[in-house]
């Protein structure tokens, strides 16, 4: 049974130049109800609403197919809250293989929950933060793309995000309006942290007409052992 999720889903998928399965259909569903009912007890989002989420959750994140040709690459989604751009990226292209990282442990909770019963596979949630995770070897340039949508200026952004893509591979910022400002303040740390800004694209969301852009930034050296700094830091004085 189609509903309003399902109809805006299919339509902007379709500008998008993607098509969704019954099955990837049904994995949005259960994503939608299973995030309003812990919206209900913990503020997962300010978005609800079964147009909203699908344009401005859904789509939104379905976006970073319009910059990024996922097949079986390894993935981190830092700061990913409820789950975006991550959950959709990885119901779309299922052979990526997925960390989800957010410092907010109900989230994670909340993720951990919504991986099973999607039932995606080599997906995992991190309670954990950026800081720490790029000074870890476990981590530090072990990831392909890095992708955040996070609340965050773009020069903060590149210090808890590069450090942890591999020389190589891909940071992607998600941004609105604002992207070609930040970009001018953000040059010269991305720089420092080895990224080089490779594309930026432009446009409108479907249905609902709001203005985003995508910076794409590849790893071309290695982060100096001294960035991250401790947590905190990044946010509190951005690199410039």
């Amino acid at each position: 049974m189609s509903g309003l999720l399902e109809d805006c889903l299919e339509q902007g998928a379709r500008e998008l130049g993607l098509e969704l399965s019954r099955d990837k259909m049904a994995a949005f569903r259960i994503h939608y109800e299973i995030m309003a009912e812990e919206n209900r007890k913990h503020s997962l989002t300010s978005i609800m609403g079964e147009k909203e989420v699908a344009v401005k959750h859904f789509i939104d994140s379905m976006t970073c197919l319009k910059v990024l040709d996922l097949e079986k690459e390894y993935v981190v989604d830092l700061g990913t809250g409820a789950g975006f751009p991550g959950v959709p990226l990885k119901i779309i292209r299922p052979r990526i293989k997925l960390l989800l990282v957010d410092s907010a442990k109900k989230k994670v909770e909340f993720l951990a929950d919504l991986i099973k019963k999607i039932g995606l596979e080599k997906t995992e949630a991190r309670w954990d933060r950026a800081e720490r995770m790029g000074g870890s070897s476990e981590y530090r340039e072990k990831a392909e793309i890095v992708v955040s949508r996070a609340v965050a200026s773009l020069n903060a952004l590149a210090e808890l995000c590069l450090p942890l893509v591999k020389v190589g591979g891909m940071f992607l910022a998600m941004k609105g309006p604002g992207a070609e400002e930040e970009m001018k303040t953000a040059r010269k740390a991305i720089d420092l942290l080895g990224g080089t800004v490779e594309r930026v694209e432009r446009f409108r969301l479907p249905l609902i007409p709001e203005e985003r852009s995508l910076i794409l930034i590849r790893k071309t050296a290695p982060t100096p052992e001294r960035y991250p700094r401790r947590p905190g830091i990044p946010a509190k004085r951005p690199l410039v």
